[in-house]
């Protein structure tokens, strides 16, 4: 058996605009609640500084590593724990929606970059081109983020190299809260892989009747699509323990026979080389269609 204990964040958002330093506290004190009730790692919302702060400060990026990343590597060592801390941060004048790994000894394991940007991110933010793991003490992860989740092929990719467990920090509310459980369910049940959302919670609790659209909800879902544990529509900090080494269901995806090991296959079986070319091919039809607008 490999047991990790996973917390993940439903992260409080106030009537009133907050500021960067109250989201940092706030986080830090979810750090401390995870440690609290024995989390081996704890998962944040993305842009967990910049949450509902004032439109001036809505821009800020961390010149990284800084005084952010500073506080969240002092933090899990004092709390014993790993985190995942998304946040922008700016590098060689370029900013990018990242979100920070780090261990339990306090040190940055890395960071991904999100990949797949919306229409208002681009404006300001440029797109990262890597799709890490990361080797914790425990077992191998990945992370995506928000919009990342539309596109399958970043958690096919991600288990193909080997990952466990794949945590999505998110902001959003939809376009359902249905669909998000239906996303999240089928990315663990498709790839055979546990998945972890991270997302923000309204105070009172969510009500878009009342223009209250934070639907909190963070949750822990395991591969066969069930969920271990979540956090409902309000703030807090949902954990489960996971095994592992537990033998997986979902042998009719990706699996082959029992005991359910991974199919020696599973990279033709997937076919990234027929998708590569596919896109491959779509993308060079759009590039001709406006070389001839």
């Amino acid at each position: 058996m490999r047991m990790v204990r996973i917390a993940t964040v439903s992260f409080l958002v106030d009537e009133t605009p907050h500021t960067i330093e109250l989201n940092l506290q706030r986080s830090l004190d979810y750090m401390t609640e995870a440690a609290r009730r024995g989390a081996d790692i704890v998962c944040l919302p993305e842009n967990v500084i910049t949450t509902n702060v004032e439109e001036g400060e809505r821009s800020f990026a961390e010149s990284f590593p800084g005084e952010i990343t500073s506080a969240f590597c002092e933090r899990a060592k004092d709390a014993g724990l790993h985190v995942i801390a998304p946040y922008a941060v700016s590098e060689n004048g370029r900013t990018y929606g990242q979100a920070t790994v780090i261990s339990r000894e306090g040190k940055v394991t890395g960071y991904y970059r999100k990949t797949h940007l919306t229409g208002v991110e681009a404006q300001t933010l440029v797109p990262g081109d890597e799709l890490p793991l990361f080797h914790m003490d425990f077992g191998t992860i990945a992370v995506q983020l928000c919009l990342d989740m539309y596109f399958p092929e970043i958690v096919r990719v991600y288990t193909a190299k080997g990952a466990e467990v794949v945590f999505w920090p998110t902001v959003t509310h939809g376009p359902t809260q249905e669909a998000l459980s239906i996303q999240l369910r089928a990315r663990a049940v498709d790839n055979s892989v546990i998945m972890v959302e991270s997302n923000l919670a309204g105070h009172p609790p969510y009500a878009p009747y009342e223009g209250r659209y934070y639907p909190g909800t963070a949750r822990i879902v395991d591969d066969n699509g069930d969920v271990l544990a979540q956090t409902g529509r309000r703030h807090g900090v949902a954990v489960a323990d996971v095994d592992l080494d537990a033998v997986r269901l979902t042998k009719g995806c990706v699996l082959l026979r029992h005991p359910d090991h991974m199919r020696e296959d599973i990279l033709r079986v997937a076919r990234m080389d027929l998708f590569a070319r596919e896109y491959a091919r779509i993308a060079s039809g759009k590039k001709n269609e406006k070389d001839h607008e």
